[in-house]
């Protein structure tokens, strides 16, 4: 399926090297808004850039964790993280970002899922799991980050398309190894469907079915 090993090994890097710094100044902001010191700011940044990742190797049983594989990823993000914190012309910066921080989780969800997905596949998993584990690396450092946060998660919140686009840009990059296409190309693919279905969600407010309980009343909710 996957057209060259070393290939897809580079596809592979660079692509979760770019959803790491990507997840992770999300995170940052996210901080930000949320008035945390260093310490709490580094630590939800660590938290939206590794945590789905490291959900996906506990599930795959990939060992050492890719973290502690990739440890350099540690130090980039405290070396973005410290001016961060401290420079207020990056802070300023920061607040400028923080209003287009859907376009920087969604480059991270597209990111992050066609990672996942590849490295699903490189285990030799079915091909349904490689896309769920595509979603579960894609979704799960935005969930904990979340938690962390006392935020309701936005895998779970009404609204625009999350997990459905997550899921249907990797069947689409597994479609497109399936018939041939360069693992480079197919990556590309994925990730254009994940953050266009993502943002176009947002835009025009494409959502999924509400459940039909949701429109009954004597709920108990609000």
């Amino acid at each position: 399926m996957i057209p060259s090993a070393l290939n897809a090994g580079f596809v592979l890097s660079v692509l979760e090297a770019a959803a790491v710094i990507v997840s992770a100044i999300a995170g940052m902001i996210v901080a930000a808004h949320k008035r945390m010191d260093v310490v709490g700011t580094y630590s939800l940044a660590v938290v939206n850039a590794l945590g789905g990742g490291t959900v996906r190797d506990i599930l795959l049983d990939n060992r050492p964790f890719y973290w502690m594989q990739h440890w350099e990823f540690l130090v980039a993000i405290l070396a973005i993280c410290v001016p961060f914190v401290y420079s207020a012309p990056m802070f300023r910066f920061a607040s400028e970002v923080h209003r287009r921080s859907v376009k920087m989780d969604a480059v991270g969800l597209a990111l992050f899922t066609i990672a996942g997905t590849g490295v699903a596949l490189a285990k030799g998993t079915p091909l349904i799991v490689a896309a769920l584990m595509g979603v579960v690396t894609g979704t799960m450092g935005g969930v904990l980050r979340d938690v962390v946060v006392n935020e309701i998660p936005d895998l779970f919140r009404p609204g625009g398309l999350y997990a459905t686009a997550s899921f249907t840009g990797a069947l689409a990059f597994i479609a497109c190894l399936l018939h041939g296409v360069e693992y480079g190309l197919a990556s590309v693919v994925g990730i254009l469907a994940v953050a266009g279905l993502r943002l176009l969600s947002l835009r025009l407010g494409l959502a999924v079915p509400a459940p039909h309980w949701a429109s009954k009343k004597g709920t108990g909710e609000d």
